[in-house]
């Protein structure tokens, strides 16, 4: 198993840098990357159920 770091890029362009600017977020965590493909999981099983019902709804309306 890989283990990762986080890391990220700052702009450093600036020749007076006062404050550093984050260009690039720091990797998700595990809870947050689990949260997310949760969330699409219930995304694209609405997306397949719900024209389904729909269809359904409809043929048996029309029968």
């Amino acid at each position: 198993m890989l283990s990762r770091m986080a890391v990220r890029v700052f702009d450093l362009t600036e020749p007076q840098v006062t404050h550093l600017t984050v260009v690039e977020a720091a990797p998700k965590r595990r809870q947050e990357v689990r949260r997310i493909k949760r969330r699409w999981a219930i995304v694209g099983f609405c997306s397949m159920a719900v024209p389904f019902a729909v269809a359904a709804i409809t043929l048996g309306v029309l029968r």
